[in-house]
């Protein structure tokens, strides 16, 4: 099968977008999650709403995604990003996003162990490369951090592994939904700002008066990494080589950690630059392993 190089460029702009999302985070990090989550996934189901409605796929999208799809793209969608949200104002912004990105990892593992799959020990190398890793930058913070934030940050951390396995567990279980249209992400994202915009309401203090630079931030979020990524990808795994955007999608931790050491005052310490070097190299070696059916990148990001 040729691939088309133009459609994998424009599906690497889709991991470049998405190793933004800690980035756009931080500068929003002042803005309660649940209220963070209903104006992100706001702009992106706009923008899917619009984007959609000029194509004339709506009422089709609608009728071809079956509504078992919707809830579970909706709940995904939502737990993860309120999760990474709370993380990254919970524990600093290197680690949160180290951790979250556990998820290529754990997306491997948990495909090994469905039915017709099996772990091999490149998977379990893969795992504990990573989790070394994962130890030595926690290690490597706690030996400078105040021990009074100990367990402010340690919740940080907490909702950052919970990032890993809702979307790896999501992305495993959305393999039944194949012949679903791409398309559905709008309605996941709908479901989302619905979702989040309740639980504001219900468990937030209701205060809008956000500088411009935060909502500039906001409008990053969800017309990049929650918004214009889906289209990139989508149109990258259908005409591009996948293979090699799968490869390409294991930089998105050293990606990420790059843009918060050059665009915000995070300093970034020897072994976090280690751990960020050993979780992306062990999952990266984990999906490598040949003969081995693993799910695609595509359904990794839930498209």
């Amino acid at each position: 099968m040729s691939h088309n190089p133009k459609a994998t460029m424009i599906g690497s702009i889709a991991i470049l977008l998405w190793s933004t999302l800690a980035l756009f985070t931080t500068q929003a990090n002042v803005v309660p999650p649940l209220l963070l989550l209903t104006l992100t996934f706001g702009v992106a189901s706009l923008l899917f709403f619009l984007v959609y409605l000029i194509k004339g796929e709506l009422k089709t999208s609608w009728k071809q995604t079956p509504k078992s799809a919707i809830i579970m793209g909706g709940l995904g969608f939502y737990f993860y990003h309120f999760c990474y949200f709370y993380a990254f104002q919970h524990a600093p912004p290197v680690e949160a996003g180290l951790i979250a990105y556990l998820w290529p990892l754990f997306i491997v593992l948990m495909a090994g162990m469905t039915k017709g799959n099996s772990l091999s020990w490149a998977h379990l190398a893969g795992a504990i490369i990573a989790f070394i890793g994962t130890g030595i930058m926690l290690q490597s913070k706690g030996n400078i951090e105040d021990a009074g934030n100990t367990t402010y940050h340690w919740t940080g951390y907490g909702a950052a592994f919970a990032c890993a396995l809702i979307w790896s567990s999501y992305s495993v279980a959305n393999r039944r939904y194949q012949s679903v249209p791409s398309s559905a992400v709008l309605w996941y994202c709908l479901i989302t700002t619905l979702l989040a915009g309740a639980s504001h309401l219900t468990l937030e203090e209701q205060d809008w008066s956000l500088p411009l630079s935060t909502w500039m931030a906001i409008l990053g979020l969800g017309f990049g990494p929650v918004g214009i990524a889906f289209f990139c990808w989508d149109f990258g795994v259908k005409k591009g080589n996948l293979s090699l955007l799968g490869v390409l999608s294991y930089t998105a931790p050293a990606l990420s950690t790059a843009w918060l050491g050059l665009f915000t005052d995070a300093i970034l310490t020897t072994g976090q630059v280690i751990a960020c070097l050993l979780i992306t190299a062990g999952a990266l070696f984990a999906s490598l392993m040949p003969n081995k059916k693993m799910p695609s990148t595509s359904e990794a990001k839930g498209i």
